[in-house]
């Protein structure tokens, strides 16, 4: 069916919501969807158009708006307007004259048109075209529809059949017309409240729409200041975007910043402060807008008693701020305080600013009034700044510690000595980094390299330019010019030197990659820099195991003495998990820790790296539903970068081993030639080895090859022995042998066979291609021999290559004529693929196991697709159905299409009807 979930429409936080729509295109009935403008009501039902088109059904699509309210039957008009003439021409004549005159078609003869009759040719109209195919009616904005289209609609809707015409409906709360439509609804009816998004839905509309910069703190922001409203959350994220200087600090602890008023409110809300507050009221307010959040009695230092109370109470009688929970003076909405520090004049903000700052307790907020009160250099503000940027990062507010690091660079005199405000601007831009905003971190990289000076300083801003773009070939050039610059035994050269050891890892020079490794690490240890040593090691570690050089474990040791010395450990974390065996109890315990704290720290930057690292633990580890649940998750927190290959890599793996074919191919598809254009040859051979997977997983023999070739002739050129332990040269085993093409199944096992002086599995896994190689060869009884003792290794495989392994026996047994070996090794390598989640290969253990001539091919279903047919049978939507038996939608959809391929059948309801007989 491959209709996907609410999110791949970019619905974010509407799953049920568009379920319990789909059941209506599904089974008929009606719903209404009601919610306040905004909120995402227009955007479900474009998407229930595409559904219902895509189901066979008709649509009837009806959207007024509010100029349409005085038009009598404007709404009649764009229905009628989308039915086929000779619909309309089987109407009696009587109805067929009150249409054509109501909609002005016709000329009115003299006789008055029966009021009756424009509603009757309406539900005649409907009950001719859900005769002819099934038929969806989608009214947009209820509450704009015209009184007569609106009593026409509800008098016909109680007399049509719903289970040929459904009908969903979207209104504001209370409107003043349409609540006749609503009570004419047929039954089964649904209402739907649609309510405001929570964060991590405005956080994943924020960055589908506007990039990854919108980490969980940033939109979390945003959707305060909308109230959850996801039209107006990317209305004022837009406006942030389109000016950085627009951003008036970051929230912290509870403190929201001034957010921009989007232009279409600007001038609503800046009258309603301006007119219905007086001078007075509007000087206490600043205060409170200014410093984002302020109790009564952190006001009472500043303002006269009786002069604060009339103040409070003009902002209570206007509607524009109360004083709330825990005396908390807080504004009705937050964009309100936006309007009232916008209304404010330069000075006026000025001298808000200054009083914030000589009165407040905390050191962050004194330190950024005192930034905004001033308004020529001053070192003293400026150190106060970077001390509260200190106090911020430890705090876990990142991103507000790279802005109070840019406000210090501002502020820092640089008429005689650039050299402080450089280097404050250089550790904003690191800070931004680690908070994962790479937009903010290029804007304040532009500004500080404006202020260079000596070779050194150009080098420090070469290599930040070179870690902040896309293109690897241009970030080596730029970083092998920043170590032509750099001296020796400074902190910038043991950073370029680990930068380049990993641009060359990434373009496969393995010798050359531990070389710049461990100079950097030697670098690293002269200036004490910890956390240049950890990631160093981290990369010597990869190219050690990629390569097959060096001794990898004592990496791992040094790596694990380093780590508690660091004040970030996510370094630890990913190479603790992401080289950890698929058997290692310990890797995703680990990993979630990394993630846990990265989160606490703000350092969104690195949850990119350990996410994809999690998804490849439990990959591994073959627990391929619990690997699709880490992805959502990372999608919910925000963790890809932009254009970030490593999320291009978790959706592949997620998805080829759920059944998701076309959906990973056309990620691998997309990624694999983005990494050759890129010049990333890591990249290229990781991509290539899951194209290869998923063809093999669909049965395509030579496509697979294609792949596999090319990535065996990396492997050749680069002299690289493993890649991050894909067994991908059991695939081109495989895909060898279907093709007979036995030599390339000599060179897979070669490879298995180096790969395997380190990694029992892949040995294992030699051995049993070799069996296969045999088989293949005619030695079949060798082979059998070879396979059992693989099958009875207990552990030494994970199960999904175990699954692998049985399927082999059975395999080479039934061309052998074994057949009840066949049988049983079959049937029990199909259930173990049904267990794991892996339907593409379940099918075609199940296939073989229909050539063997004892057991029923795949017209039969299996455990998991009985219990999906039943459930849909039943009734339930396919994401109730997910939600019952714990998997995804995706699931559900990948076991109807085979059920319904099995079956015969082409719907639910034909479904329903061959369980029932």
């Amino acid at each position: 069916m491959g209709e996907g979930s609410a999110i791949d429409y970019g619905l974010f936080g509407r799953e049920d919501a568009l379920g319990v729509l789909t059941d209506v295109l599904d089974r008929g009935g009606s719903a209404v969807m009601i919610g306040e403008p905004g909120v995402g009501k227009s955007s479900l039902l474009k998407v229930v158009d595409q559904l219902a088109q895509r189901r066979g059904r008709r649509v009837l699509s009806v959207a007024p708006t509010q100029f349409d309210r005085g038009l009598p039957f404007a709404g009649l008009a764009e229905l009628v307007n989308q039915c086929p003439e000779e619909t309309l021409d089987r109407l009696p004549a009587p109805q067929r004259r009150a249409i054509a005159v109501a909609l002005q078609r016709a000329e009115q003869d003299g006789s008055e048109v029966d009021a009756l009759a424009i509603p009757v040719a309406v539900r005649s109209l409907l009950t001719l075209l859900g005769q002819a195919s099934l038929v969806a009616l989608v009214v947009d904005d209820l509450q704009w529809l015209d009184p007569a289209s609106a009593g026409s609609l509800a008098f016909a809707l109680r007399g049509i059949d719903p289970s040929r015409v459904c009908v969903l409906l979207a209104t504001r709360p209370d409107p003043a017309v349409g609540a006749d439509v609503i009570r004419s609804l047929a039954e089964p009816r649904h209402e739907l409240l649609l309510e405001q998004l929570p964060d991590w839905a405005i956080g994943q509309l924020l960055r589908k729409h506007l990039g990854q910069r919108w980490t969980a703190p940033l939109a979390a922001g945003v959707a305060r200041a909308s109230g959850g409203n996801p039209f107006l959350a990317l209305m004022i994220a837009q406006a942030m975007q389109s000016d950085l200087s627009k951003w008036h600090w970051s929230a912290q602890q509870g403190q929201d910043p001034i957010f921009p008023v989007p232009p279409s409110l600007a001038g609503i809300l800046g009258e309603k402060v301006s007119v219905l507050l007086s001078q007075d009221a509007r000087d206490v307010l600043l205060l409170v807008a200014a410093a984002g959040r302020l109790t009564v009695s952190q006001l009472q230092r500043f303002v006269e008693e009786a002069r604060l109370r009339s103040a409070l109470e003009a902002a209570a009688d206007a509607d524009i701020a109360k004083v709330g929970a825990g005396s908390v003076v807080a504004f009705t909405h937050p964009l309100l305080a936006s309007a009232m520090y916008d209304a404010a004049a330069p000075d006026e903000r000025r001298r808000a600013h200054r009083t914030l700052a000589d009165k407040l307790e905390d050191p962050v907020e004194r330190a950024r009034h005192r930034a905004k009160s001033i308004s020529t250099p001053d070192e003293t503000a400026a150190d106060e700044l970077e001390c509260a940027a200190e106090i911020s990062r430890a705090r876990g507010a990142q991103q507000l510690a790279g802005e109070l690091l840019e406000a210090a660079a501002l502020v820092t005199p640089s008429d005689v000595d650039t050299s402080d405000s450089l280097r404050r601007w250089l550790e904003a831009v690191d800070t931004y980094i680690a908070a994962g905003d790479a937009l903010a971190a290029r804007t304040a990289l532009d500004q500080g390299a404006a202020l260079v000076v000596l070779d050194e300083q150009e080098a420090q801003v070469l290599v930040r330019r070179a870690r902040l773009t896309e293109d690897l070939r241009g970030a080596r050039v730029l970083t092998e010019q920043a170590l032509r610059l750099s001296p020796t035994g400074g902190e910038v050269r043991a950073q370029i030197l680990q930068e380049l050891g990993e641009y060359h890892r990434m373009e496969g020079h393995g010798r050359l990659a531990i070389r710049l490794a461990d100079l950097a690490i030697a670098e690293a240890v002269i200036v004490e820099r910890v956390d240049l040593q950890l990631a160093a090691l981290g990369q010597r570690q990869g190219a050690e195991r990629m390569w097959g050089l060096g001794k990898p474990l004592e990496t791992v040791a040094e790596i694990d003495r380093l780590a508690g010395l660091a004040a970030s450990s996510s370094e630890w974390a990913w190479s603790r998990g992401f080289y950890a065996e698929w058997n290692d109890s310990t890797a995703e315990r680990v990993v979630r820790d990394g993630i846990a704290r990265a989160v606490a720290a703000g350092r969104y930057g690195d949850l990119s790296s350990l996410y994809i690292c999690l998804v490849m633990v439990l990959v591994r580890a073959s627990r391929f539903r619990e690997a699709s649940t880490a992805l959502d998750e990372a999608d919910r927190v925000g963790a890809w970068a932009d254009f970030s290959l490593q999320e291009d890599m978790a959706r592949i793996l997620v998805n080829e081993y759920t059944g998701q074919l076309d959906v990973a191919r056309e990620v691998a598809e997309r990624a694999t030639a983005a990494s050759r254009s890129a010049g990333f040859t890591y990249w290229l051979a990781g991509f290539l080895a899951e194209l290869g997977f998923i063809e093999v997983s669909a049965r395509n023999w030579q496509t697979a090859l294609e792949s596999l070739r090319e990535l065996a002739g990396i492997f050749a050129s680069t002299a690289m022995v493993d890649l991050e332990q894909l067994l991908w040269p059991v695939d081109y085993a495989d895909a060898a042998l279907q093709v007979g093409a036995l030599p390339e199944v000599e060179i897979a096992i070669s490879l298995l066979r180096r790969q395997g002086e380190a990694r029992p599995e892949a040995a294992v896994a030699a051995d049993r291609c070799q069996a296969l190689l045999n088989a293949a060869r005619g030695e079949v009884d060798d082979a059998l021999t070879d396979l059992r003792r693989i099958v009875e290794l207990d552990g030494s495989e994970c199960p999904f290559e175990a699954a692998r392994s049985r399927l082999a026996l059975g395999q080479v047994a039934r061309r052998a004529g074994y057949k009840g070996t066949a049988a049983e090794a079959l049937t029990a390598a199909a259930s173990v693929f049904d267990e794991l989640g892996v339907p593409r290969w379940a099918e075609r253990a199940r296939d073989d196991a229909g050539r063997v001539g004892l057991h029923p091919t795949t017209t039969t279903l299996t455990a998991t697709e009985h219990r999906v047919a039943e459930l849909v049978a039943a009734g339930r939507s396919n994401q109730q159905v997910a939600a019952e038996l714990f998997m995804s939608v995706k699931t559900v959809e990948a076991n109807l299409t085979r059920i319904y391929r099995k079956l015969s059948v082409r719907s639910r309801t034909e479904l329903a009807n061959h369980l029932r007989t």
